[in-house]
């Protein structure tokens, strides 16, 4: 059997509740958990017990009452969904209509309820000193979570596990690293494919239970490459084992698909917060301590005293995690759940079966009213002298514009028209009113439904609106925001195992930080009224593209915004791809550079004409001084000439 580096399970080893730290003897506490169970798995025990523990592991789960009620609640919440309720061979041949207010509910619900991407919330743990650096980090990790957000699909994943919920009374969860992109990743597993210990629940803080199964397909190929087809492989930086041939499990894979490794193998996951292994058949194919966990590591270091004495001092340096104790990577969501049992003890689609029944009844009812509505026809046998073949020949004739033959008599006489009458209104209010019970259990009437809202004015819509959000925002919306919360929380942890550089920051290792979910961020708002807002601070300048393009629920609304700023600031880099743009940013420039160039010239030319102007001034009054002078000099010689002489 081979062990396994973490980095080179990557996605593959994802799977426990997330976010809450509990202590390690906190499971023990819950109902229905003893401690008189098997070993505890290590990674040393025999593969054969190893297998046997996966055994009754499983037993356990398939022979659960609990799991056998669930199975058949979440079969009828399946079929209601996807509204296959009429289960007669004969009403499935004719395909009765169904009005499935179910599927119409939930698919109303589900995208008010995941809107928008769950806000995070990153702040110091209080026992941390506040720092500029500190500060700087809380930054970097909501920025960070943000960024995954989007490139996880936050909002769809949310929705599709919510979906599961609704249908499967439990939604789950599997958090991992994607290799191919390098950054953490998440995945909405189906419950149908997850084995959990039954006599769990799910909590305010988490799963209880001590493992979880998953039953997982993949190419023998795949599976090959992961466990190691080769010889022991060496890590080129660390020296350390990455992986090692599997002779017993190769083979195994080998003989099942019978060399076609193109083939998909169904095997079993097992997890508990300190292990992994695979298991296929009475085979474990890969097993490995947790690698979603910084585990401490003994580190040697040397010295040299003052006189070349070589001194070597080993020390344990303590792993660097978010989480306080190892977990696995699954989490789940729960709402409706006594404390008895891992899975929902109902849901919206279980509660919403009677009336549903009920409506799909006084459809059919109204339906065949209906076509009775085009009357019938009544037949004398003894006037007409027909036989009851005869007489429904005559009344298809009659009702298709044939010809009518009767031996005697007058088709008056013989034939008359029943015309039934109609359904009472209390069938139609009774309709009505139980549409109207189903939608208000998933939360969706008053404005959510077309035409449901009495006030149409402006001020009745909005109170509408408001019911629906405070129904939706005190019901499942919290439970999603909390699991929001673990995703978050699990990615802050792998970036801590995988992404070396987010170990560090300026001056030494990260400070502890708490991560949540902004309370009410998921809830629907209206959005076109922060639509509204958000135009009209834009014409006044007092909003950045950036807000504007999110409060309009722009799709790419960060990307826009700075093409935005791009094209006004800097367009050749926002069409360098593009060269007749280009070009005409090079002739825009150089027809820029020109005027410039002309007015330049022009300066200059004004300026040379003005300074020879100035010359030319100063040199005319000089001369004219001079005259000035000349003159006074004459008329100072001539006024001396006029004195008397002694």
């Amino acid at each position: 059997m081979g062990n396994m580096d973490p980095n080179t399970i990557g996605y593959e080893s994802l799977g426990d509740d997330i976010n809450k730290t509990k202590g390690a003897s906190l499971s023990e506490s819950k109902q229905g958990v003893s401690s008189d169970k098997l070993p505890e798995l290590e990674l040393d025990m025999k593969e054969e017990d190893m297998v046997k523990l996966a055994d009754k592991w499983e037993k356990d789960w398939k022979d659960s009452p609990n799991k056998t009620e669930w199975e058949t609640q979440i079969e009828d919440n399946e079929k209601y969904w996807l509204g296959k309720q009429f289960d007669s061979p004969k009403a499935t041949k004719q395909r009765p209509m169904v009005d499935n207010l179910i599927f119409e509910s939930l698919e109303t619900y589900l995208p008010q309820a995941t809107r928008r991407n769950p806000d995070p919330l990153v702040t110091l743990d209080a026992s941390e000193d506040t720092t500029p650096v500190k500060e700087k980090y809380v930054q970097k990790v909501k920025l960070r979570l943000g960024d995954l957000a989007d490139k996880n699909k936050f909002r769809l994943k949310l929705k599709k596990g919510a979906r599961h919920w609704a249908i499967y009374q439990l939604g789950v969860a599997k958090f991992g690293w994607d290799l191919d992109n390098d950054l953490p990743a998440l995945r909405i597993v189906r419950p149908k494919k997850i084995m959990l210990d039954p006599d769990s629940t799910i909590d305010e803080d988490g799963y209880t239970g001590d493992r979880v199964g998953e039953y997982r397909k993949m190419t023998a190929e795949k599976i090959l490459a992961i466990i190691g087809e080769k010889q022991d492989q060496l890590d080129p930086e660390t020296g350390e084992l990455l992986k090692k041939g599997n002779a017993e499990g190769i083979k195994a894979i080998k003989d099942k698909v019978k060399n076609d490794l193109a083939t998909e193998i169904t095997f079993q996951e097992w997890w508990t917060s300190k292990y992994m292994f695979w298991r296929l058949d009475k085979n474990v194919l890969l097993k490995t301590k947790n690698p979603h966990w910084n585990y401490d590591q003994q580190a040697t270091t040397e010295s040299v005293d003052i006189y070349g004495n070589e001194t070597l001092a080993t020390e344990e340096v303590a792993g660097i995690n978010h989480f306080a104790v190892p977990k696995m990577p699954y989490s789940f969501l729960s709402v409706f759940n006594l404390g008895d049992q891992p899975m929902d003890k109902t849901s919206l689609i279980n509660q919403n079966i009677a009336n549903q029944d009920k409506i799909n009844k006084r459809d059919k009812q109204i339906d065949k009213n209906a076509d009775r509505m085009n009357g019938g026809l009544v037949v004398s046998l003894a006037r007409a002298g027909l036989t009851k073949e005869q007489a429904s020949s005559v009344t298809h004739a009659l009702r298709k514009g044939g010809v009518v033959c009767i031996p005697d008599g007058t088709p008056r006489d013989a034939i008359d028209q029943y015309n039934p009458v109609g359904l009472p209104a209390d069938v139609f209010n009774d309709r009505n009113d139980t549409r109207t019970r189903l939608r208000d259990i998933f939360g969706v009437s008053g404005s959510s439904q077309a035409g449901l809202s009495k006030d149409d004015t402006v001020r009745g819509k909005i109170m509408s609106r408001g019911l629906d959000t405070d129904r939706i925002g005190g019901g499942v919306t919290e439970y999603l925001e909390q699991w929001a919360d673990d995703w978050y929380n699990w990615f802050v942890q792998l970036l801590y195992v995988y992404d070396r550089a987010f170990q560090f920051i300026e001056g030494g290792i990260p400070p502890k930080v708490l991560i949540s979910v902004k309370e009410g961020s998921l809830l629907p708002k209206d959005s076109t009224s922060i639509a509204n807002q958000a135009l009209e601070l834009a014409g006044l300048n007092r909003i950045s593209n950036i807000d504007l393009y999110d409060r309009l629920e722009w799709p790419n609304g960060k990307e826009v915004a700075a093409n935005v700023w791009l094209e006004t600031n800097a367009p050749q880099l926002l069409y360098k791809d593009n060269p007749l743009v280009q070009e005409a940013i090079m002739m825009q420039q150089q027809a820029a550079q020109a005027q410039a160039e002309a007015e330049a010239s022009k300066l200059k030319s004004e300026s040379d004409a003005k300074a020879t102007a100035d010359r030319t001034n100063m040199e005319h009054k000089g001369a004219l001084d001079i005259e000035k002078e000349m003159i006074r000099g004459e008329n100072k010689r001539s006024m001396l000439s006029k004195v008397p002489t002694k």
